[in-house]
């Protein structure tokens, strides 16, 4: 078992790594398959993110706020996965900064910084090899374990 860190603003040319601008066409068909596995998510927003805040906060079971963050947690039910299937916009980018994706309590996936980082805790080779499969050939992959 390992992780995976995906790094989807940027590109492998050769030995370098280089920026791109930042393609979301990855989320709907992987949230369409991982969506089904999670049972609870954390969303994080920024306070000044009324519109969202507004969106997210009546499926809330516990709403914290740090510094500039609002972090609401809450199982994550058929209305919220139907949510978060439709929340890539028009400037291409995810409309949530950050979204913990859990399965009976433990973290197995963080979409971060609006879908240009994304993260997926103990997961196998096989697992990794299939989730690069919904990404541009040439996105930045790191697989450890």
């Amino acid at each position: 078992m390992g992780n995976l860190h995906i790094k989807n603003d940027t590109f492998s040319h050769g030995n370098e790594t280089i920026k791109r601008m930042k393609n979301v066409d990855y989320w709907v068909p992987l949230m369409t398959e991982l969506l089904p596995i999670f049972t609870e998510v954390e969303v994080r927003c920024w306070k000044n993110e009324t519109e969202l805040i507004l969106l997210i906060k009546p499926f809330a079971h516990t709403i914290r706020i740090e510094t500039d963050l609002v972090i609401f947690t809450m199982p994550l039910t058929q209305k919220l996965k139907d949510l978060f299937l439709k929340s890539s916009n028009d400037t291409n980018n995810i409309r949530w900064f950050s979204l913990h994706f859990k399965k009976n309590g433990y973290h197995i996936c963080s979409v971060e910084h609006y879908g240009v980082e994304l993260h997926f805790n103990q997961i196998t080779k096989a697992d990794s090899i299939h989730i690069q499969s919904f990404f541009q050939n040439d996105t930045v992959f790191n697989y450890s374990e």
